[in-house]
């Protein structure tokens, strides 16, 4: 129970525990198979106390504990129950996951549970005081030691150890993991996977669990009296449906989707042969960040790291649906309490503050999905009411400064990604007819699994993406001809409510194209500035060079801004060096989203 390492493997994973303990405590019982209702589990068990610091169960869900938290702690007995009894608690309840986020573990000694449940990796802390859950990456391995017996520094030591381990091992052998684990650091007593503190407190086994889809093995190697135990235990509860996996030459089907239509190619292509034109424009300008000064009230002029909650801050209240920022860590009983101060209803949008291209943009269905959410996010956040208009489009406008009325120069409709049944084909047929769909099939898989093997009865429809972006597999229309007079004095009025805004693009739901065009029953949902593309350009009846045409023709615009704002407000562009920073930023930031 005091190191743990979990390790993916090409048809499941491996979790391996050293027991740490002191000579006096009991010998435990190897393990064997349980019988829990519709359940089978199978774990050694402390002799002492009945319990057990790790177990797995009949469907794959595979629990491990590690004494302490952070940081460590100092034991103030008695406690309620021990931590081995509160395992056997989760791993038993028929959601684990569920039921160690919904328990009361005051009088509780502090401890670290390893949870793989219903086909998700968990981190579970409970600190004396607080529950910390951290949903982890099954595709990466991770290696965790007990904060009671080892510092900062011999814990640095042991990752290190498992890092170069990995180097040259085969995550597939049980044998490789199982040497890892009793000969890692070996001579030094202290910090080794395998230790002897004096005499007093030893390492005592070492139990690993191989989980397969069809089956599982626990090997348990007792170091007081040198046996070794092996133990199967069938999966028996699996999906009624087929595993869910990329069809056959996915790779290449995409890479000629992409290769033969130029809205899917790489911002670098699409953009790299009309760059001198920026660079003219920047010389005219004498800087390459002319864009600065467009909305002076936007940072950086909305080109980059733009928070939407400040951009929301200027727009007036009726014209945006009602959001929320949290900082990155918030406290989810913080957030559950201000959701219900603002009285927001299920579903929400929750979003990063700064970001693009829909990425970590997610509809969260209930108060479960918004605490997963939470736990992965690693920037601030917004949490929104869910607009429930059906349409969207995006308009892009721009005012010259000095002048009273602004301009549309393009809009975008916006059709979600959807699918209609036809009673014969599943979800999955029909996403690999569309090619715009099967690009975002490793996606839809991660998201909905063997779901998708439903089929649909025919004539019912299902949105599987409910955001308009291009990149999360939305259909971009171009509508710049149904741009009117009417339509145009409606949204310039809407625009010059909101300070300083000259150059951008608006992201609008709304009800019906009348009301649209006289400002009506709408809800800006983004509100992007300087960076904005021109997306009516991806409309698949354009060409390559109507886009070129296009943004450049929006850069022009751009320039044109800047500049005035610049002479009229004697706003200064960016600095290079400034410049320079905000792009290194940038770059930085979209690791964190990606």
């Amino acid at each position: 129970m005091c190191t743990v390492t979990y390790v993916p493997t090409k048809s499941g994973f491996q979790l391996t525990s050293n027991r740490d303990e002191n000579v006096n405590r009991g010998q435990a019982i190897a393990p064997r198979r349980y019988q829990n209702g519709n359940h089978t589990l199978l774990y050694p068990k402390d002799a002492d106390r009945n319990g057990s610091w790790i177990a797995t169960k009949n469907n794959g869900d595979t629990v491990v504990l590690l004494n302490g938290a952070f940081v460590k702690h100092t034991a103030m007995p008695p406690y309620k129950t021990s931590r081995g009894l509160v395992l056997m608690d989760i791993i038993n309840a028929e959601d684990p996951y569920l039921f160690y986020r919904d328990s009361e573990l005051e009088g509780v000694e502090p401890f670290t549970i390893v949870l793989y449940a219903q086909g998700s990796l968990y981190e579970c802390r409970w600190d004396g005081e607080r529950k910390h859950i951290k949903l982890l990456d099954g595709k990466d391995a991770h290696i965790w030691s007990s904060a009671t017996l080892y510092d900062e520094a011999a814990a640095t030591k042991r990752v290190n150890w498992f890092n170069n381990w990995r180097k040259s091992a085969n995550p597939d052998k049980v044998e490789d993991i199982m040497h890892f684990h009793h000969h890692a650091g070996e001579g030094d007593d202290n910090d080794a996977l395998v230790i002897n503190r004096g005499g007093k407190m030893k390492t005592v086994s070492v139990t690993n669990i191989n989980v397969n889809p069809q089956n599982i093995t626990m090997t348990y190697h007792d170091l007081r009296d040198g046996n070794e135990y092996v133990n199967d235990l069938a999966i028996t509860e699996t999906t009624s449906t087929p595993p869910v996996a990329l069809p056959r030459f996915f790779g290449l089907k995409s890479f000629l989707i992409r290769l033969f239509n130029w809205e899917y190619w790489s911002f670098n292509m699409v953009y790299a042969p009309i760059m001198f034109y920026w660079f003219w424009l920047s010389f005219k300008a004498r800087s390459f960040f002319f864009f600065s000064t467009a909305n002076p009230l936007i940072e950086n002029g909305g080109f980059a790291l733009e928070s939407k909650a400040l951009i929301y801050d200027l727009i007036p209240q009726k014209y945006y649906p009602k959001t929320i920022l949290f900082k990155t860590g918030t406290d989810f009983g913080q957030i559950k309490s201000a959701i219900k101060d603002k009285n927001f209803g299920y579903p929400l949008i929750a979003k990063p503050d700064i970001g693009g291209r829909g990425v970590q943009v997610k509809l969260v269905h209930n108060e479960a999905e918004l605490l997963e959410y939470t736990q992965q996010i690693r920037v601030d956040f917004l949490v929104q009411e869910y607009v429930n208009y059906k349409n969207e489009v995006g308009i892009f406008y721009y005012r010259l400064p000095g002048e009273a009325k602004g301009q549309v120069t393009g809009i975008v409709g916006k059709e979600f990604l959807a699918l209609t049944g036809d009673g014969k084909h599943s979800m999955m047929e029909l996403i690999v007819k569309e090619p715009r769909y099967l690009l975002q099939l490793p996606v839809l898989i991660d998201t909905y699994g063997d779901k998708l093997n439903v089929i649909l009865p025919a004539g019912e429809s299902k949105t599987l993406v409910p955001y308009g972006n291009h990149a999360r597999g939305a259909k971009f229309i171009d509508l710049s001809h149904l741009i009117t007079d009417e339509l145009t004095e409606a949204i310039d009025a809407m625009c010059r409510e909101i300070p300083e805004f000259y150059f951008g693009r608006l992201d609008v739901m709304y009800n019906n194209w009348d009301e649209l065009s006289r400002g009506k029953n709408l809800s800006i949902i983004e509100l992007n500035g300087a960076g904005s593309e021109p997306t009516h350009i991806y409309d698949t009846k354009h060409s390559i060079f109507f886009a070129w045409r296009e943004i450049m023709r929006h850069w022009s615009l751009l320039y044109r801004v800047g500049k005035l704002n610049k002479q009229q407000k004697g706003i200064n562009y960016m600095t290079y060096k400034q410049g320079i920073t905000m792009l290194k930023n940038n770059t930085e930031y979209l690791k964190l989203v990606s």
